[in-house]
């Protein structure tokens, strides 16, 4: 159920120079765009000043698009920010996607109706799609923003409590970055609108005329990276698939990959086995704190293959923070960042979208996380590993392996 068949990885010297960026081209379908700038927000506290300082800023619109989108404290004085300046002529949209309404905190939907924003749930779980399961498992699990058509801000923080409380008062440790760049933006602003025109309970987006304006090449002295939107599920690999790939083959020492949500399956035991057995030192990053059990339970299952495929697995040590980023670091040479976990859910049926950087500013971020991290982590031995091999861990993994 979990598998999926998986060509070999490209060679890392077929990689190297420009041999990456027509990899991506070729096989992702997805070009280098550059950039004026780029910030990023590591940690509630900043990811929600982020937001206000774009929603400050903004002149024209501001576009959010939230897998999460809850009416708490925090969240909800990003939502008066939004109503604020929507009362003084801001054009303003938010999607959320219907998990919203399953999650311990308040779904912000009614709020957002009530105060007339202008809002749009993805593929709600309710009508006629409770009859047919497959329509429910397509998920929105994207998170990014775009302000005027050259600010794009993405990452792993929803506009929630989690994603925007402080650490130590339980909120996630997340990374967000912001991008200035017309071509990213633009690029997201299209994808946005199709989104949301394709919810059956919105009005027709009021920044569809926008839709087929392009950019090229804007900033032609900005440092280029590669955005994976993936917005449309393909039969073959997916988008997602094809950015992990390229980073995989393309390391020649050292892979970190922090991604808490790790669900093993052939697919990632094979990239895992590969790597390895060219000499790549493969880490992976777990959490002690997850949102319930079921996560818990489901990615530490999966420790042991991972460790018999070569891989050295860490546990993130906190006893109030749960570790959501979703970064990875190649040879202290390319990084990513984006809403993607490192599973089944997020190649497959999930629509999710991810940044992959080459240049050193934006690759030391990344490292600085990473290092951060690791500090906090202590390597997890094989011994430990079989713990967690028992008949309640697999029917978590089994049954997450679609739902997590």
């Amino acid at each position: 159920m979990a598998g999926c068949t998986a060509s070999p990885l490209p060679t890392a010297a077929s990689l190297q120079g420009e041999g990456l960026g027509a990899y991506y081209r070729d096989h992702g379908g997805v070009e280098a765009t550059s950039d004026h700038a780029i910030e990023f927000y590591d940690g509630g506290p900043a990811i929600k000043a982020g937001m206000l300082n774009l929603i400050e800023e903004a002149e024209d619109h501001v576009l959010v698009d939230s897998f999460l989108l809850t009416d708490g404290t925090e969240s909800g004085d990003v939502i008066d920010a939004l109503e604020e300046r929507r009362r003084y002529g801001l054009n303003v949209q938010l999607i959320g996607d219907g998990s919203s309404r399953f999650v311990p905190e308040p779904h912000a939907f009614d709020r957002l109706a009530e105060q007339g924003i202008a809002g749009a749930e993805f593929n709600p779980y309710r009508g006629l799609r409770l009859a047919w399961l497959p329509s429910l498992l397509e998920r929105d699990h994207r998170k990014f923003w775009i302000a005027d058509d050259h600010v794009l801000f993405l990452g792993g923080a929803n506009l929630n409590e989690l994603s925007l409380l402080p650490p130590e008062k339980g909120g996630n440790l997340d990374l967000m970055v912001r991008i200035d760049s017309p071509d990213a933006a633009c690029a997201m602003r299209n994808s946005f609108v199709k989104t949301w025109n394709s919810c059956r309970d919105a009005s027709p987006s009021e920044i569809t005329g926008l839709v087929g304006l392009e950019y090229t090449n804007a900033s032609p002295e900005g440092k280029r990276f590669w955005l994976f939107n993936q917005e449309e599920l393909r039969g073959t690999s997916s988008m997602t698939e094809d950015m992990f790939d390229g980073l995989f083959g393309a390391a020649k020492e050292s892979v970190w990959l922090i991604h808490p949500y790790t669900l093993v399956n052939p697919h990632i035991i094979s990239r895992v086995r590969e790597m390895s057995a060219r000499g790549v030192k493969v880490n992976l990053v777990l959490s002690t704190q997850c949102q319930g059990p079921r996560f818990h339970c489901a990615s530490y299952y999966g420790i042991k293959d991972l460790i018999d495929a070569g891989a050295q697995v860490w546990r993130f040590e906190s006893s109030t923070t749960p570790l959501h980023y979703k970064c990875i670091l190649v040879d202290n040479r390319l990084a990513c960042v984006g809403s993607s976990n490192f599973n089944y859910r997020s190649f497959r049926l999930a629509r999710e979208v991810n940044v992959v950087f080459e240049d050193p500013p934006a690759v030391a971020e990344v490292r600085r996380v990473v290092d951060s991290v690791r500090s906090g982590s202590v390597a997890v031995t094989r011994e430990e590993a079989k713990r967690y091999r028992t008949p309640r861990y697999f029917a978590w993994w089994l049954l997450m392996q679609l739902g997590g």
